[in-house]
């Protein structure tokens, strides 16, 4: 009698067990490479929504700043060594992070590289196959571009304002404004200069440049803080009109200055569908569902016709 009770109290602790375990929500790490940019605001909040409709324990961790490499590996690191069920991290660097992406497949913990895509032969000369959830920087930086040589009607001399030297994203940006710029014959590229995505670089390199520069008439800045940077230092020289501008991030400002006239046209990634697709895919790969190696999120141009 005391046998058959004592089997029946713990069949129902193990059952209890199994179905608090099951019920437990899944630790996701979400480690960003900065918040002092309204984009990735927006990501975290897309991040924070999502983990929310989804059932996910999110757990947020942020650089201290854009380039700090160094630390944003670390909180990687440190997420694998707590072993959280999986990790969306928005690189900053495209070949520093394949070391640490490989950790953690290899510990079992699901990766998801959200906005800045590693660098693929890096990748596979290590052997890690990465997931990325990002746009096609290249086509952004080829619209941007492209609506700029439109604007100047094919004829002009332009500024490429890039971000960090190496990270994918700018690069992929610079190389798509370069190609919109060769088709033009008439279009005239005077400087490649980079204000590591911040705006008050931007503001002293724009500065130069228009001295440097003084008939120059249009700036592709490859994301938004950049070009309110450069619209700074084309209203200090009393420009504004005379220098087109393309940003890109769809920042609210940046949806402003395009109504108002400052800038001629911005490139929104939608950064809150990217990071909520990074969370639903982490929570898949968690649950062993196949998902793509790469998914692109649409883009959009803003333009003073459709910002609102």
């Amino acid at each position: 009698m005391f046998r058959t009770l004592l089997k029946i109290v713990l069949a129902a602790v193990i059952a209890f067990s199994s179905l608090t375990y099951a019920n437990e929500k899944p630790k996701i790490a979400f480690l960003m490479k900065t918040l002092s940019n309204e984009y990735f605001i927006k990501m975290q909040e897309g991040a924070q929504k999502a983990a929310a409709t989804m059932g996910v324990d999110l757990i947020i961790q942020v650089a201290e700043k854009e380039d700090s490499t160094e630390q944003l590996v670390a909180l990687v690191e440190n997420m694998i060594a707590s072993k959280v069920a999986a990790i969306v991290v928005t690189p900053n660097d495209s070949t520093a992070f394949v070391p640490v992406f490989l950790r953690a497949e290899q510990a079992g913990i699901p990766i998801i590289d959200l906005d800045v895509e590693l660098d693929k032969k890096a990748a596979a000369t290590a052997g890690l196959t990465y997931y990325y959830v990002g746009v096609d920087n290249f086509d952004g930086g080829y619209k941007a571009a492209k609506y700029l040589v439109d604007t100047l009607k094919g004829v002009g001399k332009v500024a490429i304002l890039e971000g960090i030297p190496g990270v994918d994203n700018g690069e992929q940006r610079k190389a798509g404004a370069l190609k919109a710029f060769k088709e033009a014959s008439g279009i005239e590229v005077v400087t490649i200069q980079t204000a590591n995505w911040e705006t008050e670089q931007a503001l002293n390199v724009t500065t130069n440049i228009l001295t440097a520069h003084p008939d120059i008439t249009g700036i592709f800045a490859a994301n938004d803080n950049m070009a309110f940077g450069a619209v700074t230092a084309i209203e200090n020289a009393g420009l504004i009109g005379k220098v087109h501008i393309t940003g890109y991030d769809g920042l609210p400002l940046a949806y402003q200055y395009v109504k108002e006239g400052k800038m001629l046209c911005t490139i929104d990634q939608l950064p809150s569908e990217q990071a909520a697709k990074a969370i639903e895919f982490a929570l898949k790969r968690i649950k062993k569902e196949e998902i793509p190696t790469h998914h692109m999120n649409e883009l959009v141009i803003v333009t003073k016709e459709n910002a609102i």
